[in-house]
């Protein structure tokens, strides 16, 4: 007699039915036994990733668009972007859509991303969207570098293209990340507040570049903004702009990546050859860029009718000015006024006396003896009068966007401070933080040197903590110490009197004398040498400082070429890596410049053409037209020795 399997709870059991009147199909033993060995790996399989394989290196690939790229008579609010793998969005802020769009989103849902367009196009205008590195694969995030849509609104998709390289005119090195904005015609007016026709941003090493654009010539401007609205604020970000419009040339999108027949696209050798055909392409472009003198350079921009950046109390007696460009001493006003909480309370007070003093003079007339409570009438006054009397004094600092302002009144705790500059004028409003007491080192008016080592042909620069106003050398004693070959020490006292006295300016001074080259020297300056500007006397002081032998120098010599004759130039020796120059040399032919003197160290040369002819680097300005100063800088650095010579030769890059 057969057998009949049933089942109770998922398991087989045969022979003995479990469940009455459930027959089920027959199952072979063996087959069973088969299936039940075979379900808890297949449970195991299903629950844990794939493991094993190389890495999907390759970036999304592009498989379908709606509507097709380069699609003409645009009119959708949609772009649908189909992709053969799932894909994430990274870093949508920094997508660029040129000419530029406000109202643009985007979303991604598997292996779509969907683009939302809000904003009015404009007719027969070419649309790119640079998506950057924003698209990537769900795993690895791999980005697809540079993936551009374009449509065209017009009949035709315009093949213009501008590219250039974005560059700090005084270090020479790339800026990343800057807005590029592209006029048809020059926008009128500084800051420029007009929208761009097109639009691109630096990468990391200054190349941008704009495709698809309507064939003809731009002004170009830039900026360093984080709000990507494409405006300048020139007091505030370092600007940028082309003398002459660039024109455009031709563009041919290049193929990055090809999908092949059978071939699996996370292929990393796939990868590799989209990298190093992007990167080529890039190479390219900027090496063209720079043959059609395709270069910004980036300066700080000013504003004569806005030159003061921020005024803070630092101190009791002492205000600390930020400027947003250098401006001539002679050219400002400083005046010290009241401030207007103290003048609004005076006004206040005098309504209430005048107010009460009416009231007193009525109850009188009618007989009633007047009522005084101590209320807002009775409040001291503020002292209005106290500009009067206040001395203070302006000092430069070494940095040419700072100054520090001076006054001897203490007791003014708030205050307003008005800067006029020529017909412009700006006012800071400033209050006494109760953190910033007055001390005795606030007041204290001390003298330090600036550099311990001189050469024997410079001079000892000595700083003031307050404006010096008189000083009488005759006073101080000068000691020289030398040894000779045999190690015996000569001291010999020198007249102060013969100190050559030189006022850089009211907190510094130079004393230059004929100093002997492996001598040391003390400076002893007594309080009576020196007078601030509030009739107050130095601390007693005592100053050291050496003056090594000469064959402890080095020397650099360099061979200039390439200059234009009708320039002038200034050539600079810097510490590696600094800004503040050692030496420097007005150039005004081509020839051999030496600096004797220079100290044990890695030092660099700058040259730059000095247009104003006033020694210093200058940015420009957008309004006159002025580019920065051109500099140059030596293509490497230069380790200099006691005792060695070093010759150089440079020349200049030919003018384009």
């Amino acid at each position: 007699m057969k057998k009949r399997a049933f089942v109770k709870g998922g398991l087989v059991m045969a022979g003995k039915p479990v469940m009455a009147g459930k027959p089920v199909r027959f199952f072979s033993v063996r087959l069973l036994a088969g299936m039940l060995a075979c379900f808890p790996f297949s449970c195991a399989r299903y629950a844990q990733a794939p493991t094993g394989g190389p890495a999907d290196l390759a970036p999304p690939m592009l498989v379908e668009a709606l509507p097709a790229q380069g699609s003409t008579d645009f009119a959708s609010t949609q772009i649908r972007l189909a992709f053969d793998e799932y894909v994430v969005l990274q870093k949508t802020e920094n997508i660029v859509t040129s000419p530029p769009l406000s109202r643009i989103s985007y979303t991604t849902n598997l292996k779509e991303v969907l683009v939302v367009i809000e904003d009015t196009l404009k007719p027969d205008r070419t649309y790119s969207i640079n998506f950057k590195d924003a698209i990537g694969d769900l795993h690895e995030s791999t980005p697809l570098q540079n993936y551009t849509y374009v449509f065209s609104t017009g009949k035709t998709v315009d093949s213009g293209r501008i590219s250039g390289v974005a560059i700090d005119a005084q270090t020479l090195k790339p800026v990343k990340s800057v807005s590029v904005m592209f006029y048809a015609r020059k926008p009128e007016g500084f800051p420029v507040t007009s929208e761009p026709d097109y639009v691109a941003v630096a990468d990391t090493g200054g190349f941008f570049e704009v495709s698809y654009m309507k064939e003809g010539c731009y002004y170009v401007l830039a900026a360093e903004e984080e709000a990507r609205d494409y405006r300048i604020s020139p007091t505030e970000e370092r600007s940028a702009f082309s003398s002459s419009c660039w024109e455009t040339q031709d563009f041919r999108e290049p193929v990055l990546f090809q999908k092949r027949q059978g071939k699996k696209e996370s292929d990393t050798g796939m990868r590799v050859a989209y990298d190093q055909a992007l990167s080529a392409y890039r190479s390219e472009s900027l090496r063209q860029a720079k043959e059609l003198g395709h270069e910004l350079f980036f300066y700080q921009d000013f504003q004569p009718e806005v030159f003061l950046k921020e005024a803070k109390w630092t101190t009791k007696g002492k205000i600390e000015l930020d400027w947003y460009y250098a401006p001539d001493p002679d050219s400002l006003e400083f005046v010290f006024l009241p401030s207007f909480a103290d003048v609004e309370l005076s006004a206040r007070i005098l309504q209430e006396q005048q107010a009460r003093q009416k009231e007193d003079t009525l109850e009188s007339k009618q007989g009633r003896r007047a009522r005084r409570e101590a209320d807002f009438s009775e409040m001291e006054m503020p002292d209005l009068t106290w500009p009067s009397r206040l001395r203070f004094q302006v000092a430069g600092e070494e940095d040419p966007l700072k100054a520090k302002i001076y006054f001897d009144d203490y007791a003014v705790d708030d205050l307003r401070l008005v800067v006029r500059n020529g017909r412009f004028s700006d006012t800071a409003e400033l209050s006494l933080s109760h953190s910033v007491a007055a001390s005795s080192d606030t007041a204290a008016f001390r003298v330090s040197a600036r550099k311990t080592t001189l050469l024997h042909t410079d001079s000892i620069v000595l700083d003031f903590t307050l404006p010096m106003l008189e000083s009488d050398l005759e006073k101080a004693s000068l000691y020289q110490y030398c040894s000779d070959e045999e190690g015996r020490k000569d001291t010999l006292l020198i007249d102060a009197g013969n100190l050559r006295l030189q006022r850089i300016g009211p907190l510094r001074i130079s004393l230059s004398y004929d100093w002997q080259a492996g001598c040391s020297y003390l400076l002893y300056l007594p309080s009576a040498c020196f007078c601030d500007y509030f009739g107050r006397l130095i601390d007693t002081t005592r100053v050291r400082f050496s003056v090594p032998d000469l064959l402890s120098y080095g020397q650099v010599a360099v061979t200039l070429s390439g200059l234009d004759s009708n320039a002038v130039y200034v050539l600079q020796v810097l510490p590696a890596g600094g800004k503040a120059p050692l030496f420097e040399k007005v150039v005004e032919k081509e020839g051999m410049y030496e600096f004797p003197y220079v100290s044990p160290a890695t030092v660099s040369l700058v040259l730059f053409e000095d247009r104003n002819r006033n020694g210093k680097w200058d940015g420009g300005h957008y309004p006159s037209g002025l580019q920065p100063e051109r500099r140059w800088i030596f293509p490497k650095n230069l380790p200099v020795e006691a005792d060695w010579r070093i010759e150089e030769k440079w020349e200049l890059p030919p003018r384009q």
